[in-house]
């Protein structure tokens, strides 16, 4: 990393940190200002999160989508300013604040002890279809992520012996966590269409089973399952938040599970 690159992701590091530390506060004290500063330091945190991927972005000369860094640094982006612009607007899952910078926190900070130098873009990943795949692929990484924290927060709210919170904010964070996956499984379909296209065009074939795709396919299956439950056979409340929360594990496997071991499929195809 560069010193402007490592400036600007330890500032962001230090940004959700404080965000952590506020929101953490605000939920186990009940102390709504705190709640509030702690999104306030998170948008800090985005911003120069955002300025990192910018720095990389431009020295690097390609997008941040090469290597267990520039992964981490581009995937963790997606976290926080979807959960900040729900709470923003919904005040009620601000409680699931602390899961959110704290996923943040573990996924950039694993990514900044890769050191990964820059290099330049290896032929493979030179392709239109590049900024399609990663996009939804961390799009839906950041829904399914998030409905999940929210899926926390509403058992920890709703557990046996806990605070009577205002009636209508379940029913919201129940309701705001099956949308995210609804979010999430359409920018999944996205992503495994656009992947099996560029695929197509490096190798000549849609699909191959290796363990990075076979993974992707399970985890968009048991989020369709989980939309089906929701949707179809009426699911919700906490048996919806346990099955929330049992589906991420597909996606924590695929993206830092199968995907470390097998790396991307460029190199292992």
């Amino acid at each position: 990393m560069t010193g402007l690159d490592s400036a600007a992701v330890w500032a962001a590091i230090a940004g959700y940190g404080l965000g952590l530390a506020a929101s953490l506060a605000g939920s186990i004290f009940r102390l709504p200002r705190f709640s509030t500063t702690g999104i306030a330091l998170g948008l800090t945190g985005v911003a120069c999160h955002a300025a990192a991927v910018v720095v990389r972005w431009t020295v690097s000369g390609h997008a941040p989508v090469m290597g267990p860094y520039e992964n981490a640094l581009l995937g963790s982006f997606f976290l926080p300013p979807l959960f900040i612009a729900l709470a923003w607007r919904y005040p009620a899952v601000r409680g699931a604040a602390p899961l959110v910078m704290a996923a943040t926190l573990l996924i950039l900070g694993n990514g900044v002890m890769a050191h990964q130098a820059h290099a330049p873009l290896e032929p493979p990943y030179r392709s239109n279809w590049l900024v399609v795949h990663v996009l939804f692929a961390w799009l839906a990484f950041g829904s399914y992520l998030v409905s999940s924290a929210l899926a926390a927060h509403y058992l920890w709210t709703t557990r046996a012996g806990a605070p009577a919170p205002d009636p209508d904010r379940r029913p919201l964070v129940d309701e705001l966590a099956a949308r995210l996956i609804a979010f999430g499984f359409a920018a999944d379909s996205i992503m495994i269409a656009s992947g099996a296209i560029w695929a197509h065009g490096l190798w000549g074939r849609y699909w191959a089973w290796d363990p990075v795709e076979t993974w992707s396919l399970v985890s968009w299956l048991v989020y369709g399952a989980n939309l089906h439950l929701r949707f179809t056979l009426g699911w919700s409340g906490r048996r919806a938040a346990w099955l929330a929360l049992a589906s991420v594990l597909a996606v924590i496997i695929s993206f830092f599970g199968i995907g470390v071991i097998a790396s991307v499929h460029t190199e292992v195809l």
